[in-house]
């Protein structure tokens, strides 16, 4: 095949390595954020394949057209995809094309139009949240093991902390700062982004606790661990998902109004709706969970019904509820003045 020169589109997949095995690495993204540009990337490559009967060597930038797009999108609406979803492959095609578009000039017209496409309309749906006493039957089914111990300490600094559960698992000793007047908890987030999380004294006393117990028993700086192989290793992401669902599960048998399925992301969107429902402002919530836009705040923490009453109440002083209707006693004249006999 000859190449094209570099005024030229490229042939589309050409950057596809780079993309996910570098940049997504070298930005810090999540693995889980990686393997999703990976599925959407996979996913349209079947389409050029299978659906349109293209090989990939000969297919461009330039083919990458609106329309083709729409098509591909299309096809997996028909497919059964939600709106939700198409979005998402759109977007991981729009992250992939802007990438593209600055290793060759030539393929940013294409990145642009593609980046105009408006993405199907979706209802949000209301995001489930647990109170604290559900949190709290859900920690009560732990075992009193040695890796329940872990489990439970891992869970409850997982709701505490409103962290997400990467940053937890990826936690190393030297990450807690608990000897100290107001104990805080160094966390790297999303985009190797650093936050600092306060901790409560009765929450970093058994922290301490919990940390010199893992001195003490095995030679690691890793403070949620697990035995691989004869090695020491961090939990994964999908490890803490599979012991949440397994405790929520048996605390269901308690509580049937907690959800099927629990997730770990469930803690930490419950933990900032109990904060904000606690007079915390929106925008410290945000900075807490480490939100670039308070826009994505709001989607996590919803204001209870005292919050809406207050705010009315401010809206409407109570002297104006209390003041006397302008028609009393004069309703003739008031059905007069409505066009009635």
């Amino acid at each position: 095949m000859q190449m094209k020169n570099s005024v030229q589109t490229s042939m589309f997949f050409l950057y596809s390595f780079e993309f996910l095995e570098v940049y997504l690495v070298r930005m810090g993204r999540s693995i889980h954020t990686i393997e999703s540009y990976r599925d959407t990337l996979t996913i349209f490559k079947r389409y050029i394949i299978e659906v349109k009967n293209i090989k990939l060597a000969s297919f461009s930038f330039n083919d990458c057209t609106v329309d083709f797009v729409f098509d591909f999108l299309d096809s997996l609406k028909t497919q059964g995809n939600a709106h939700s979803t198409l979005n998402h492959r759109l977007a991981g095609l729009n992250g992939y094309l802007a990438f593209a578009s600055s290793k060759n000039i030539a393929d940013e017209a294409i990145a642009l139009r593609i980046s105009t496409m408006r993405p199907y309309p979706v209802d949000i749906e209301e995001k489930i949240v647990l109170s604290e006493q559900q949190v709290s039957l859900i920690l009560k089914q732990i075992p009193y093991t040695k890796i329940g111990r872990r489990n439970r300490m891992l869970l409850l600094l997982l709701y505490e902390s409103a962290a997400r559960v990467s940053e937890i698992v990826h936690l190393r000793i030297s990450n807690f700062h608990l000897n100290r007047e107001n104990p805080y908890l160094h966390v790297l987030g999303k985009g190797r982004k650093e936050r600092y999380i306060p901790i409560i004294e009765e929450l970093a006393a058994l922290l301490k606790e919990f940390i010199a117990f893992v001195v003490s028993s095995k030679d690691t700086d890793i403070v949620f661990n697990t035995m691989l192989g004869g090695k020491c290793k961090e939990l994964s992401v999908r490890s803490v998902q599979t012991m949440l669902q397994e405790y929520a599960s048996m605390a269901r048998k308690y509580d049937a109004s907690i959800p099927e399925h629990v997730h770990p992301h469930m803690f930490r969107r419950s933990k900032a709706t109990t904060i904000y429902q606690s007079g915390m402002p929106l925008e410290q919530v945000s900075t807490l969970l480490g939100h670039s836009q308070i826009e994505t705040t709001r989607i996590y923490a919803k204001p209870s019904m005292e919050q809406l009453r207050k705010a009315i109440e401010r809206i409407i002083p109570p002297e104006d509820l209390l003041e006397a209707p302008l028609w009393k006693d004069r309703e003739e004249e008031f059905a007069r003045k409505l066009g009635l006999r």
